[in-house]
């Protein structure tokens, strides 16, 4: 039988592992990858999107574009790699921690979508501003850090109850 710390070991390079297929899975096809936020933006807003290959969703009045770094891999990461990092360790036993990994895992990849679509949607109102790209990144900063210490503090108090 392993040792805990082996196990552990063996556990955080798995989650990383599955960390940079998903990496790999969600930035391979673009279109179908951005497809629920096209799908989202079209019911928000009302608008059309036109697929441009290598490039994402152009807004049919040329708006704006739903891009790769619109995705939100790099965040579903993040937020996958917080609780894991931070809050695996926490669980005992194979089985529950494996579980743990599997919720964390949903949790990351549904708020990370989540948050990309707040993110976006509040973005919309200011693309035709001139400094539309600073105001987008102050926006997205934002959003992000906030998200990743709701997530902590969230994580915190539940993981407490163990």
């Amino acid at each position: 039988m392993m040792s805990v710390k082996r196990s552990d070991i063996l556990l955080y390079a798995l989650c990383i592992m599955m960390c940079a297929i998903s990496y790999v899975i969600l930035t391979e096809n673009i279109e179908m990858s951005l497809a629920p936020h096209k799908t989202v933006m079209e019911y928000l807003f009302n608008y059309n999107f036109v697929f441009i290959e290598d490039v994402g969703y152009e807004q049919t009045n040329g708006l704006f574009i739903i891009a790769r770094n619109c995705l939100g891999v790099k965040l579903f990461i993040n937020l996958f790699l917080i609780m894991v990092f931070g809050f695996l360790s926490k669980y005992a036993g194979i089985k529950h921690k494996i579980a743990a990994i599997i919720k964390f895992y949903s949790i990351s990849l549904v708020s990370a979508f989540a948050i990309t679509m707040i993110r976006i949607s509040v973005s919309v109102p200011f693309c035709t501003w001139d400094r539309f790209h600073l105001i987008h990144i102050v926006i997205s900063l934002t959003v992000y850090f906030a998200a990743g210490l709701i997530l902590f503090f969230v994580m915190e108090r539940k993981v407490a109850d163990i």
